[in-house]
């Protein structure tokens, strides 16, 4: 199993040291200071776990700047990257989402897309339609900043926004990588806008 998290803040790079517990993460970034910091067991923001986990945990994480690397192979990838809210528009900024799709799809079109970014509703609906790939779900996260890892390891409920076999895997990937056994996390498999109604 190998998985390709796709932003390195602090959704994205908890997420990462979370499955790499377990299974073979790329974390992707553009900042080659993160990727470095990284690879050297640092963790590149403030977060008491990450840090602990980084330095002290076996852990299967490579970080790169390379996409073809971090793509190929992907069974899954994740995207944490960041949608600004823009109060002058009173729009997300997705662009860095729609060009990880793009870029992601161009290597490997047979991955699946998961999108922990927080977007508008019916965002996974167009760009299903958009990039004429059904494998594109919306899986809301409930984290607070600082204590991300943390919150990944004792999570309250997971939320996948796709009924297919291969999407609720990923959200029994995330609690078999917890601190909790699947008796005690709900896994709740919804259509994609209903995931995103969850998450506004």
């Amino acid at each position: 199993m190998k998985i390709c998290v796709v932003g390195t803040g602090y959704v994205g790079l908890s997420l990462a040291v979370l499955l790499a517990q377990k299974f073979q993460i790329n974390a992707l970034d553009i900042s080659e200071d993160k990727i470095n910091l990284i690879n050297n067991k640092r963790s590149p923001i403030k977060d008491l776990e990450l840090e602990e986990y980084l330095q002290n945990k076996k852990l299967k994480l490579t970080a790169t700047i390379n996409e073809n690397k971090a793509y190929t192979d992907a069974n899954y990838v994740i995207i944490a990257t960041p949608t600004n809210y823009d109060i002058k528009t009173g729009s997300f900024d997705t662009s860095s989402v729609e060009k990880v799709i793009k870029n992601c799809i161009t290597i490997n079109p047979d991955t699946m897309i998961i999108i922990k970014s927080t977007i508008p509703f019916g965002f996974t609906d167009l760009m299903r339609k958009k990039f004429q790939k059904s494998e594109i779900l919306f899986s809301p996260e409930f984290l607070r900043e600082s204590k991300a890892l943390f919150d990944n390891l004792f999570p309250s409920r997971i939320v996948i926004g796709d009924k297919s076999k291969k999407a609720i895997d990923f959200g029994k990937m995330l609690i078999e990588c917890s601190h909790k056994s699947e008796n005690e996390v709900p896994l709740f498999s919804m259509e994609s806008r209903e995931a995103e109604a969850v998450k506004l």
